[in-house]
C-alpha cells in the first residue's frame, strides 16, 4: 500500500490540525455571510487532500495508507465532509440536495476556481465519497453547460467531470 514517506510530509496530525482551524474559519464565514472569504483564501491542500503533489510538494499529499487512517477517524471525516459542504455552499450549491441555493447571498456564486473544484472532487473520489462526488460533478457539469472556463494553468479541469471514473488511480497526474 502506497504511503507518503516524503520528508516534506507534515504528517496526519498536522494535516488534521490545519483542517480543524480552516473549518472554524469556514463556519465563521458562512455564519456571517462572508462568502467572498472562501474565494480569496488558500486552503485546498489540507481541506481536500489528494494523491498529487502541489506547490507545497508532498507536504499535504495523501496516498492509500494515509487515506485509510484518515477514514477511520470519524471526527476528521465529519469535518472533511462539512468543509466540502461549506465550499460548495460558497458557490451557491447544496451538496446534499444536488441543486442550487434558492436565494443565494451576495458572493455566493461560482468564483472561477476550476482547480479548487477539481481538487475537491478528486479528494472525494480518493476518499470513496461517491455520493458527494456525484453532487459536485452535477454542479460542475452545470457550470460547463453554462460555458464557464474550466482551464487552469494550461490544463482542462473539466475532463474529470466528463469522464466515467471507475477509481481514483485512473486519473492522470494534474
Amino acid at each position: 500500500m502506497k504511503r507518503n514517506d516524503s520528508p516534506d510530509f507534515v504528517g496526519l496530525e498536522e494535516l488534521k490540525r490545519k483542517q480543524r482551524e480552516q473549518l472554524y474559519n469556514f463556519e465563521c464565514w458562512a455564519a456571517s455571510g462572508k462568502w467572498n472569504e472562501f474565494h480569496r483564501h488558500h486552503y485546498d491542500w489540507w481541506m481536500f487532500p489528494y494523491n498529487q503533489p502541489s506547490s507545497y510538494g508532498e507536504a499535504y499529499t495523501v496516498y492509500d495508507y494515509e487515506v485509510n487512517l484518515l477514514k477511520k477517524d470519524s471526527i476528521f471525516v465529519r469535518r472533511y465532509l462539512r468543509g466540502v459542504e461549506l465550499l460548495l455552499l460558497s458557490w451557491g450549491w447544496k451538496l446534499k440536495d444536488h441543486k442550487m441555493v434558492d436565494n443565494p447571498d451576495l458572493f455566493q456564486d461560482w468564483a472561477d476556481w476550476p482547480i479548487r473544484l477539481y481538487k475537491c472532487a478528486s479528494s472525494l473520489l480518493l476518499f470513496g465519497f461517491e455520493k458527494e462526488f456525484e453532487s459536485v460533478r452535477t454542479y460542475a457539469l452545470r457550470l460547463i453547460s453554462e460555458e464557464k472556463n474550466f482551464w487552469y494553468d494550461g490544463k482542462d479541469c473539466s475532463e474529470l467531470f466528463r469522464m466515467e471514473i471507475l477509481n481514483m488511480s485512473e486519473l492522470s497526474e494534474f
